[in-house]
């Protein structure tokens, strides 16, 4: 279930930070920065509810995506749906109460911090997630 939660936050991570890659590098470094500041802050239990609860949707809006991208013919149909799940995916976030920036930040100490590792999987093996 853990790997299943690190791919899922390493899927949003990427989809959240396509539009960087649109951007100048000095943005994009900055933004990188940031994140990784964010990262090496203290992490509270509702900041990690709120990360479970948004993993939560996430999943199920990657599903969602996996399985309509299946039955595309064409590129652009594709990316229409690509946009549509990132957008989709934000809304997710943000309904949280995280913003995208959050979010990024708990997925970069899921994938790096044993502690924050342990708590969420505990989260998500209850069954209020």
């Amino acid at each position: 279930m853990l790997k299943r939660t690190f791919a899922l936050s390493a899927i949003a991570a990427a989809m959240f930070s396509m539009p960087a890659i649109a951007q100048q590098d000095d943005q994009a470094a900055y933004a990188q920065q940031q994140m990784e500041q964010m990262a090496n802050e203290p992490v509270t239990e509702e900041q990690l509810e709120k990360f479970v609860y948004a993993i939560g949707h996430i999943e199920r809006i990657n599903e969602e995506f996996v399985t309509a991208l299946e039955s595309v013919e064409t590129q652009e149909q594709a990316q229409e749906l690509q946009i549509n799940a990132q957008r989709e995916m934000v809304e997710a976030v943000e309904d949280t109460g995280l913003t995208v920036e959050e979010y990024n930040a708990l997925a970069y100490r899921l994938q790096n911090d044993p502690e924050i590792q342990q708590a969420v999987e505990e989260m998500r093996e209850s069954d209020s997630y």
